[in-house]
């Protein structure tokens, strides 16, 4: 079955209801009813199927956990109130006694999480070149990458990642928001965990905030608990609407990522454009990955370099309807400047070693016809 086909029947399995609706119910109850003392025990303890808090659980966040396994070929996921609270319960399940290792290249958000919340809590976390297995340190417990890194698009042997953690002890979690499973599924390359900010292209709408995780059974339990004892798990109707946008998921996906390609090759091409960096071009760094992996496409996101964060600035300020917003994967196309958003938790030194300039630029490309797409972009570089 193609993706974009399970995308638009995916998960309503889960819902237990006769007869059954074509648009699954908002669950907007707090709490769920008991006749008796003994079901409301066996349900409240695990012993039973049911509901009793929302907190620990309702049918709308199961049946988008359910719809986002069958995408990730998972035998179970968990959904979190945003993809912040999916990462941190992923790598506290993951790593066992064991420290965390994170990818250089990858969301400020998520280095936040190990200099903010886990180092001062006693968690020893440290970063290493996830373009090198053999470089996961000694004594992690839990592994951290992305299949496409943010912002620059570069691509990871997640296979080879995976084989590396394993023979080291450690669990590999790939956030895998980028790239999705329209264009990789990770757990089929022995990946542990996969996470999403499902906010962002699974959703799709830019209406929500809703995170993932996906793994093994064992797994995805532990982070489950993790997220009720936290209190992050989501509400129904994010939940809902986070299954409403899966249904166009594979359309969405389709034609995102086409016109990415095409604005990547007009952009490659333009005289005031230093560097592009996406999986699609043949000058990108991984491109043997994307052509083993990703079917030689890249994702509907790309970055590009100016010469200066002016010319940055005179870009933006010269568009008409792509507009800045800080966040990525929704039907229309929206930028970004990292150095001051997505990663202004790094130093310039850190920016720079990874290639993010004052001048980059990171664009989420939309669903709109790729002429317009490209007519507008060309009308924010003249001048």
């Amino acid at each position: 079955m193609h993706q974009a086909t399970r995308a638009v029947h995916a998960g309503m399995d889960a819902l237990q209801s006769e007869p059954t609706p074509l648009s699954p119910p908002i669950y907007q109850s707090s709490v769920f009813l008991f006749d008796d003392l003994q079901r409301a025990g066996d349900v409240t303890g695990g012993l039973a199927p049911g509901y009793s808090y929302a907190r620990i659980g309702h049918p709308n966040a199961d049946m988008f956990s359910a719809a986002v396994a069958e995408l990730e070929g998972a035998p179970a996921a968990a959904t979190a109130a945003s993809g912040m609270a999916a990462i941190l319960a992923a790598l506290l399940a993951a790593r066992g006694e064991g420290s965390i290792a994170i990818a250089e290249e990858i969301y400020g958000g998520s280095v936040a999480i190990a200099r903010s919340f886990l180092s001062p809590l006693g968690v020893a976390c440290t970063f290493f070149d996830a373009h090198d297995p053999e470089a996961i340190p000694d004594g992690a417990g839990a592994v951290l990458v992305e299949t496409c890194s943010n912002p620059l698009g570069s691509l990871t042997d997640v296979a080879a990642l995976a084989q590396a953690a394993h023979r080291k002890g450690a669990r590999l979690v790939v956030d895998n928001t980028f790239a999705t499973p329209y264009l990789i599924r990770p757990l089929s390359l022995g990946v542990d965990l996969v996470v999403h900010s499902a906010t962002k292209f699974l959703s799709g709408h830019g209406d929500v905030i809703l995170g993932v995780l996906a793994g093994s059974r064992e797994l995805v339990a532990a982070a489950q608990s993790l997220l009720t004892t936290f209190g992050a798990t989501p509400d129904p109707f994010a939940a809902w609407l986070g299954l409403r946008g899966l249904r166009t998921f594979g359309v969405r996906m389709e034609h995102a990522v086409q016109n990415a390609a095409a604005i990547a090759r007009m952009l490659e091409a333009h005289p005031k454009v230093r560097r592009v960096h996406h999986a699609s071009l043949q000058s990108h760094p991984q491109r043997e990955i994307a052509e083993r992996f990703f079917d030689g496409r890249g994702p509907a996101i790309l970055a590009f370099d100016l010469e200066s964060e002016q010319a940055a600035e005179q870009f933006v300020a010269r568009l008409r309807w792509i507009r800045y917003a800080p966040s990525l994967g929704d039907v229309a196309t929206i930028l970004l400047h990292p150095a001051t958003t997505s990663h202004r938790q790094l130093s310039p030194e850190e920016q720079a070693r990874l290639g993010i300039t004052p001048g980059t630029v990171r664009l989420s490309v939309g669903i709109e016809a790729e002429e317009d797409l490209v007519e507008e972009l060309s009308h924010g570089l003249a001048g």
